[in-house]
């Protein structure tokens, strides 16, 4: 195929660069391409014309007389040699995107050819008419020439004026001549590409019913149809596709195509935003305020994407410097800008009068009324009938508003849109404030009928079209907002929808456990557009910790806005994924003002953040897993952490891209008494980081207590620097190093140390070290001499029953004061088991014990159940997930069950002990001795078959207060004999492991009665999540 030319965007792109020149760079520009005239000989080229040439006659020249590429490699060329960088780097951008628009349909690197190309983008910011463009540049023969013989427009709003009526008779209406060729079109639809703008105004767009879809071309049918199984490619499968569709609509569009490629529409540029704003400031003397007070606010500097909103932004900060307000520096919010626009809009201009009359205010209730439907059905574009059925007529919309803002598309006199999508969002969340002004306030559909549950209250915050309406809904709570309202209502407006949205927020604290953390930062933003100080600090009063995901500037500032307002907050989790290294405004300070300051606003804004969290008065958990900072954000964090009113203990570095600034972070110890804990698991520290910690750790004030190293590339050698500290610091009384190559070099420079007498380690995390049994000798002395060491993780290391012998001598030993251990997967079998009951006879200190995923078999377990049973065995929690038990020592474990006062917790997940097992069990469960308070019992091949037993067994235990009953095979039937037993006043269950939803209908009712008749029974399939800091210690 060949190079396809199109003016209609490399020619505006290229015009659009040379704009960016200033007129004495601009005619240095055209000398240095007319010195190339002998390189780029071209018989046809008028060189005389270029002297004279405007901006768009040179572009218009470079294109007509060479190849796009060639016209702007030229021009590129050109920029470097005047040193103009930024614009050379902008021109390639630019570049860029037209080749990738050029090859829209081209295979790709592994031979994929797409047949639909979809646009996506913000509302506003040009996909019709880029899709327009590319119908204009087709038929100019300048696009896809080679590829396509016939292209067709098909517009959404088109669709909705159609009656019924075949395909052939749709794409015919536009056909410039009577004749329609139509079986030449059709015969060969590879041939053809349909340009389909606007799937979001579809009318079946998003609605769940799945129509008769049309496979014939000729086929009568409602345009819906047509639609539909044109993009389903039912209909014309060979042809190809372009269709534009908002964000918000991309989830539900990617459902119903094949294979396609995504294309993002990304709007102006920083550049024209920046031009947009300083072309719209009437004041000169503001307009350095002016572009402070929208760029460095993130959210309205996105908004300027869509040129539209851009002037409705600036307008309304003309309109707040108008009345005397100056504008605030950053702190700008969506709604007080939107509603000092609309405001204004609606205001009386009669002198003598303020605010609206009754009638006035009844067709502005019935505007947002319909505009509140439009949002929640997803509908943008009204039509007469829409206008009718909320009795709104053209006149009196005219009457009431001085500047348009339902505006009639001038090209189909039957439709109407708002000014900008935006625009709808806020009059549909005014329409809930004007509802409460003459009826007692109806929560529906914003609260989904008093939701009680999170679950309800993800139905609204998991749809994206719903995000913007409900942080206007929050802003117009403002003092400001509201006080403007009700100048404009002239009345007062009832607070009950305030507490409608205190209680939204109070319950996502509630269960901030169950959150999502894009749940949380939504929150926080909804807050932030309120500014009110009062509300937000009632709003988070149940808010003990938070997630928050920090992608953007902005997150920074509306982060340490609410943070400070969490009083009671204990735990946060902070994903930072912002790199510091240059905000919008360096890339585009080249077109800022003279003698603007340029600065780096996510410096700022960091910095903000790191002083809210070092004075927080309860915070005492900071999480930073995953973040991306650089040495500079590093530095400014750790220093803030070294503040007195610090009141943080825990620093968790999970997986963080830390490394450069960690310097920072030891001199913080030191300094900082509070902080207990540190996890570093997955950052890779250098042997001068180690060297740094050791020397922190050594150092007196330092009062750390647990250390956590996993996976951070230590080697052998690394266990000697390691040793150093267990022997010098006074405080540490934790040390993790997980999936480091430990191996038989650097156990025993640690076991050493351990004997130290002045070594005070109580806990030690080995899993995964490349450990071998004779590495067990070394760990047996430690035990033997070191009597504060109480807990030993040795999971993941091929130990075997010969490891297990010298770690069993150890532990019998009277001085082993060893209460938890850990061996899972350490490839223990039979013999192994001997050797630890052996250990076990008359040890009183062990508590806890994990075996799991060690190949113990039925034989093996009945050799601990032999000493377990013992009066002198404390153990109060064993661990037996897969290991390859049946019911062959059920029987035994039943005993142990009865006899042993001290067991608490056992756990047999993945074991196939059956129905016959767990029968066995049961006759432990039921007797009056058994103490057994958890019991867990997931994917051990369960069936209906044992279920009216386990009820019995419910019904008679009088300790049993959670039970693990997940991916096990009961049927509804054996469901109806559990359910009454969970309910039963005798059963003192509070956790059950089940997944709810694989039940049908009737057992999730069952399942719903049982919380009804005991509200604090909770069901769910997070079973291993409760007690996790007692059960699983070896994580903390």
């Amino acid at each position: 195929m060949r190079e396809a030319k199109l003016p209609c965007f490399s020619n505006y792109g290229l015009q659009w660069c040379f704009k960016q020149l200033s007129k004495e760079e601009f005619q240095t520009f055209k000398e240095l391409l007319m010195e190339k005239a002998s390189e780029l000989a071209v018989c046809s080229f008028p060189w005389v014309e270029v002297s004279n040439a405007n901006v768009e006659h040179l572009a218009s020249l470079l294109h007509e007389h060479y190849k796009e590429s060639l016209a702007w490699k030229i021009s590129i060329h050109i920029f470097e040699e005047m040193n103009l960088s930024t614009l050379s780097e902008k021109a390639r951008k630019e570049m860029k995107k037209m080749q990738t628009l050029l090859g829209a349909f081209n295979p790709d690197q592994r031979g994929f050819q797409p047949r639909t190309v979809v646009l996506h983008g913000k509302s506003g910011i040009g996909k019709s008419d880029l899709a327009r463009r590319v119908l204009l540049s087709w038929a100019q023969g300048k696009l896809y020439q080679g590829m396509f013989s016939y292209v067709f427009f098909l517009g959404a709003r088109e669709m909705h004026c159609m009656k019924e009526g075949s395909f052939a008779e749709l794409i015919s209406r536009e056909w410039p001549d009577y004749q329609v060729p139509m079986m030449d079109i059709m015969s060969q639809p590879e041939r053809l590409l349909f340009v389909v703008d606007g799937f979001d105004d579809l009318d079946f767009a998003f609605k769940d019913n799945d129509p008769n879809l049309c496979e014939d071309w000729t086929d009568k049918q409602p345009a819906s149809v047509l639609m539909h199984s044109l993009l389903k490619k039912v209909l014309l499968p060979e042809s190809s596709l372009m269709i534009t569709v908002r964000d918000t609509g991309i989830e539900k569009l990617k459902s119903m195509l094949t294979s396609p490629r995504y294309l993002l529409v990304r709007g102006i540029s920083v550049e024209k935003r920046i031009q947009l704003l300083c072309q719209h400031t009437k004041n000169e003397h503001l307009k350095t305020q002016v572009l402070h007070s929208v760029v460095d606010n993130h959210l309205l500097f996105e908004e300027c994407q869509a040129p539209i909103l851009g002037s409705l932004i600036c307008e309304a900060l003309n309109l707040q410097e108008a009345s005397g307000k100056s504008l605030p520096p950053t702190c700008q919010t969506l709604t007080g800008l939107y509603a000092t626009f609309v405001f204004h809009q609606l205001t009386p201009r009669d002198a003598s009068r303020r605010c609206l009359n009754q009638e006035e205010r009844a067709i502005l209730k019935n505007l947002c009324l319909m505009a509140m439907r439009g949002v929640w059905n997803r509908k943008f574009v009204f039509y007469r009938d829409d206008l009718s059925v909320h009795r709104l007529r053209k006149s009196e919309l005219s009457a009431l508003f001085q500047t348009n803002i339902l505006l009639q598309d001038g090209s189909h006199e039957r439709c109407y849109t708002f000014l900008h999508v935006s625009l709808q969002d806020f009059c549909a969340a005014l329409y809930y404030i004007l509802e409460g002004l003459e009826t007692e306030w109806d929560p529906y559909p914003v609260f989904m009928e008093n939701m009680r549950s999170l679950v309800e209250l993800k139905q609204i915050s998991s749809n994206a079209h719903l995000f913007q309406m409900k942080r206007f809904l929050f802003g117009l709570m403002s003092k400001e907002v509201m006080g403007a309202l009700e100048v404009l209502l002239g009345c007062p407006v009832p607070l009950v929808m305030k507490q409608g949205l205190l209680c939204w927020i109070s319950l996502l604290g509630q269960q901030a456990s169950t959150a999502t953390p894009p749940d949380s930062l939504d929150a926080f933003h909804c807050l932030f557009e309120t500014q009110d100080d009062e509300f937000v600090l009632l709003a988070l009063n149940s808010f003990q910790e938070v997630w928050l995901p920090i992608n953007r500037r902005m997150d920074l500032m509306v982060s340490s806005f609410c943070l400070q307002r969490c009083q009671y907050l204990q735990k946060i989790r902070m994903d930072v994924c912002e790199s510091f290294s240059k905000d919008e405004f360096t890339e585009a300070h080249p077109l800022a003002p003279q003698g603007m300051p340029i600065k780096t606003l996510a410096d700022e804004w960091w910095e903000s953040l790191c002083l809210v969290l070092s004075t927080h008065p309860s915070l005492q958990q900071l999480d930073l897993s995953g973040s991306i900072l650089n040495e500079w954000a590093m530095k400014t964090l750790c220093i803030k952490l070294r503040q007195p009113t610090c009141k943080i203990q825990n620093l968790i570095f999970k997986g963080a891209q830390v490394t450069l600034g960690l310097r920072h972070l030891w001199m913080t110890l030191i300094t900082n008494r509070n902080i207990k804990c540190l996890n570093l698991e997955s950052t890779h520290l250098k042997d001068e980081d180690l060297m740094m910690v050791c020397e922190a750790l050594r150092h007196p004030n330092c009062l750390l207590e647990s250390l956590r190293l996993d996976h951070c590339g230590l080697t052998p050698a690394c266990c000697l620097v390691i040793s150093q500290i267990l022997v010098t610091s006074i405080s540490l009384k934790s040390l993790s190093l997980v999936g480091n190559k430990v191996t038989n070099q650097g156990i025993k420079p640690l076991c050493d140390a351990l004997t130290a007498s002045q070594c005070t380690l109580q806990k030690m995390i080995l899993g995964k070290c490349g450990l071998k049994a004779p590495d067990c000798q070394d760990l047996a002395s430690a035990l033997i001499s070191n009597q504060s060491l109480t807990h030993l993780c040795l999971s993941s290391n091929s130990l075997g029953s010969e490891g297990m012998n010298l770690l069993g001598r150890a532990i019998k030993f009277p001085n082993c004061g060893l209460q938890r251990l850990i061996l899972n997967e350490c490839n223990l079998d039979v013999a192994g088991c001997g050797f630890l009951a052996f250990a076990l006879i008359g040890n009183r200190h062990l508590t806890h014990l994990s075996l799991s995923m060690n190949p113990l078999e039925d034989d093996g377990m009945n050799l601990l159940c032999e000493v377990i049973m013992e009066p002198s065995c404390h153990l109060q929690d064993l661990e037996l997930v897969k290991c390859h038990l049946t019911a062959g020592c059920c029987k035994k474990l039943s005993h142990v069950i009865v006899r042993n006062k001290h067991l608490k917790s056992l756990d047999l997940a993945v074991n196939a002990l059956g129905d016959d097992g767990v029968t066995a069990l049961c006759e432990g469960l039921k007797h009056r001795k058994a103490s057994l308070k958890r019991l867990g019992l997931e994917a051990c091949g369960l069936t209906s078959g044992c279920c009216e037993v386990l009820a019995s067994a419910l019904l008679c235990s009088q300790h049993l207060t959670s039970l693990n009953l997940m991916r096990n095979d009961f049927s509804p039937m054996g469901m109806t004999k559990l359910c009454p037993a969970f309910a039963q006043p005798t059963s003192n269950l509070q956790i059950i492991g089940l997944w709810k939803w694989e039940y049908p209908t009737q057992i999730r009712k069952l399942l719903k009665e049982v919380q009804l008749v005991k509200p604090q029974i909770v069901i769910g399939d997070d079973w291993y999540s409760f007690d996790e800091d007692d059960r699983y210690w070896w994580k903390s």
